[in-house]
């Protein structure tokens, strides 16, 4: 029974692993619980997604606990064209397709002596989910762009002493891309407008490292580094109508360096009811430089294409504080705020979103061995105005009325 649990939780992550709207393409939503506290866990990790916050604060977790849950994502946006090019015939307004995402999460711990705890995660740490109609004015850039990934992160903790505990894993990442857009009739070949799909998919590895530190009772710090990902990503490129020798379909590929971050925190308990964590990120998304991809059959001509993203590293600010209502529920409230990495330069339209603020609110009910965490987050995009680049098919347009919904839940269990 518990390899079929096991084997069937693996299964939903690969099949909803995230594809949602995060600043650049990063997703921290790894537990109901810390959605509601703004993602501020790196100091306080005192439940099994310490894992994925903080290996180091296993050492907090007596015995065996699991916590499994999903994150219900509905972001949407509105982008306007103005002085749009007559040929491409399309309403200068354009929505996003309404859709949701569920970047699912599981966790197990395990104290093995009185100073080393074992821990396993899956949860999603990438994930963008971006689609317009097929005849929209932008369609030659992008109509539609998912990523999708899934890490397992088996963890290790040392308790060194009262005070000091450290934490590392080794993090699996599976990651998969769907681009697509529409290509632009060629009259001198007497060609009309043309569909691309771009798919493919890989496995890469990484490590992290965790330190929680409490200098005295009431007042936690946790530092935690999690590395680059190299993700060497094959797959096909395929069109509507393949011309031999101009747009075949064939094997294409090419290499994703995904950025490492670094996360502080800092935890207080201000009295047996009431406690705050202060969290910074840094993302260095300065990795994310270029991307390119390689054909094993030219394409229009090409062996590769190459898009330009010089994107920027940023500093993500959290805040979460937690007050204990009774011995069975905690209430919860969080705020983020949360710098887009994409430069005016190379903002194009598989990422049209800019600078972001969440709020969120939730609860957590004890009953028992279980404990049931409840969340809800609005997130609240910036207006971004983009310029033109013709030869990218980007127009001078704007994105506005974007925001996301975000609900969570997680079920976590001692034994």
């Amino acid at each position: 029974m518990r390899k079929f649990f096991l084997g069937f939780l693996f299964f939903m992550l690969l099949t909803f692993s995230g594809r949602a709207d995060a600043a650049g393409f990063g997703i921290y939503e790894w537990s109901a619980r810390g959605n509601a506290l703004g993602g501020a866990m790196v100091a306080r990790a005192d439940d099994p997604s310490a894992v994925a916050f903080n290996p180091a604060g296993m050492v907090q977790l007596e015995g065996t606990q699991m916590m499994f849950g999903f994150t219900a994502i509905s972001p949407t946006a509105d982008v306007t064209g103005y002085g749009i090019p007559a040929y491409l015939m399309a309403d200068p307004f354009a929505t996003t397709v309404s859709s949701t995402f569920f970047p699912p999460h599981f966790y197990y711990t395990r104290q093995i002596s009185d100073n080393q705890w074992f821990g396993i995660g899956l949860f999603t740490r990438f994930g963008l989910g971006t689609e317009f109609e097929p005849d929209w004015f932008g369609r030659y850039n992008s109509y539609k762009g998912e990523i999708a990934s899934v890490s397992v992160n088996p963890s290790w903790a040392w308790k060194v002493n009262d005070k000091l505990s450290l934490g590392a894993g080794i993090e699996g990442m599976y990651f998969a891309i769907d681009l697509r857009k529409r290509i632009p009739p060629i009259s001198a070949y007497g060609l009309p407008e043309n569909d691309s799909q771009l798919d493919g998919d890989s496995f890469g590895w990484g490590w992290n490292l965790g330190l929680l530190f409490k200098p005295v009772e009431d007042v936690r710090f946790g530092l935690t580094y999690r590395s680059t990902i190299e993700q060497e990503v094959k797959g096909d490129i395929k069109f509507g109508n393949p011309v031999p020798g101009l747009f075949p379909n064939t094997g294409a590929g090419g290499k994703i360096t995904l950025p490492d971050l670094f996360s502080a925190g800092v935890f207080w308990q201000a009295s047996p009811k009431l406690s705050f964590e202060v969290d910074a990120v840094l993302t260095r998304w300065s990795a994310y430089d270029k991307l390119t991809i390689n054909y094993d059959d030219p394409v229009g001509g090409h062996d590769s294409t190459t898009y330009p993203k010089n994107w920027n590293d940023t500093w993500r600010y959290q805040i979460g504080i937690e007050y204990a209502m009774n011995e069975n529920l905690d209430l919860r409230v969080g705020y983020i705020i949360d710098p887009s990495p994409i430069p005016d330069s190379t903002v194009d339209y598989l990422a049209p979103t800019n600078d972001r603020k969440l709020y969120s609110i939730g609860l957590g009910y004890r009953k028992g061995d279980w404990t049931y965490d409840f969340a809800y987050t609005y997130l609240d995009i910036k207006p971004r105005e983009i310029n033109g680049r013709p030869a990218d098919f980007i127009y001078d347009s704007c994105q506005d009325n974007a925001d996301a919904h975000l609900f969570g839940i997680s079920l976590s269990r001692k034994f």
